[in-house]
């Protein structure tokens, strides 16, 4: 089963707002909450991202080798 990336980005947004939702409502302070929800939203945005690169080099690959046979 595949997720678009879109699917990815709010999988990732749902985690770490339940998971900070758990933190505050267990005591921790708002601050070192927050911090790390921006850390794992960045971790697992970037992942999602650099995930993927690899579809984009093969697309770009296939878009140069298109026109470069039309030559």
């Amino acid at each position: 089963m595949t997720f678009s990336t879109r699917t990815r980005y709010l999988l990732i947004t749902a985690a770490v707002l339940t998971a900070s939702a758990i933190q505050l409502i267990s005591g921790y302070r708002f601050i070192i909450v927050a911090v790390a929800a921006a850390t794992f939203l960045f971790i697992g945005y970037l992942i999602v991202y650099l995930s993927g690169s690899k579809q984009r080099a093969i697309r770009r690959r296939r878009k140069y080798d298109y026109y470069a046979g039309k030559s």
